[in-house]
């Protein structure tokens, strides 16, 4: 009994055949698209994690400061 492929390497084998079929310019956009897409995941993980740090002190803006004597 075969085992079952996984998504990605589906899409990988899928990705090796037009590879094997392609131009260079091609292969070029192809690359150029795949980093830029790496850069925007990037950013918006830090997009969420500075999001995530406003909101833990969010609440600070809304109370008084402690009186200290």
């Amino acid at each position: 009994m075969p085992t079952e492929k996984s998504t990605r390497v589906i899409i990988m084998e899928r990705l090796n055949e037009e590879i094997i079929r392609a131009q260079t310019g091609d292969l070029h956009r192809a690359a150029d698209f795949l980093e830029g897409a790496r850069k925007v995941r990037a950013g918006s993980k830090r997009q969420r994690m500075l999001s995530r740090k406003a909101q833990k002190t969010a609440y600070l803006k809304k109370v008084d400061n402690p009186i200290s004597w």
